[in-house]
């Protein structure tokens, strides 16, 4: 099938405090994406709104994306408006601001959606995870994000939906924790997660104080970030510099 005529497809990103993430972002999709969609809240769920500052809307406008700004009850409600403006399409690729594929990736993607899987509903086979300025989980973390939906579909919870899953064969580059100090700051106070734990415990004792050899330092589960160890990014991914500079 062909790409932008007999099949079409989106990519949906929910988006908060982003703006670093959300130009490079929109530059490695590839053109047989047809529209790329950047949803963005008006303001956090959690945490002290007087340390919200947020520029993804105008970055993501600046650079071309469909972009909607607006107040939305909950994350599973904002991906659900994602799903309706795309009612039409044939697939929508669920993939945030700071989610990566690498060519490859891509490649193996296209061939996917071009096999005209039967589920209705996939994710990846597993994730590698960025911490800081140059390091990445190891060994990877087997969490299976959710990354391709039929329009019709619905969210029921965060990033949850009401279908089976099948697998898709492809794995992302997640930059999660590869952030500046008030960028995790803010992750960490505005997030979906941020009354699971302490936060400012985790800030001061664990991000704040860490340094190569230390282990189990996810905020909510651990060993997900069990070891860390120096990252070799992929050429094209690492031409979009996102590794954060203090």
């Amino acid at each position: 099938m062909g790409y932008g005529t007999e099949m079409k497809i989106a990519v949906v990103a929910v988006a908060l405090n982003e703006e670093r993430f959300i130009k490079p972002w929109l530059q490695h999709i590839p053109d047989w994406v047809d529209t790329k969609c950047v949803l963005v809240t008006e303001k956090p769920w959690f945490g002290d709104q007087n340390i919200f500052r947020d520029k993804t809307y105008e970055v993501a406008e600046e650079a071309g994306a469909m972009v909607v700004k607006r107040d939305w009850a909950s994350e599973h409600e904002q991906r659900n408006f994602g799903q309706d403006l795309f009612g039409d399409y044939d697939w929508i690729i669920i993939l945030d601001p700071d989610e990566f594929l690498d060519n490859n990736n891509w490649y193996q993607l296209r061939k996917f959606i071009e096999s005209e899987p039967q589920n209705d509903a996939f994710v990846v086979d597993h994730q590698l995870t960025y911490w800081k300025d140059g390091y990445v989980a190891d060994p990877p973390r087997d969490y299976q994000q959710l990354i391709l939906v039929r329009p019709g579909i619905r969210f029921v919870d965060k990033r949850v939906v009401n279908s089976s899953y099948g697998i898709a064969p492809v794995f992302i580059h997640h930059f999660s924790w590869a952030r500046t100090d008030i960028e995790v700051w803010e992750k960490i106070s505005h997030y979906a997660h941020a009354n699971d734990f302490d936060t400012d415990k985790w800030y001061t004792e664990v991000w704040k104080k860490w340094e190569p050899g230390m282990k189990d330092v996810h905020p909510t589960s651990p060993d997900t970030l069990h070891n860390l160890i120096p990252a070799k990014l992929p050429p094209e991914l690492e031409s979009l510099n996102l590794w954060p500079t203090t």
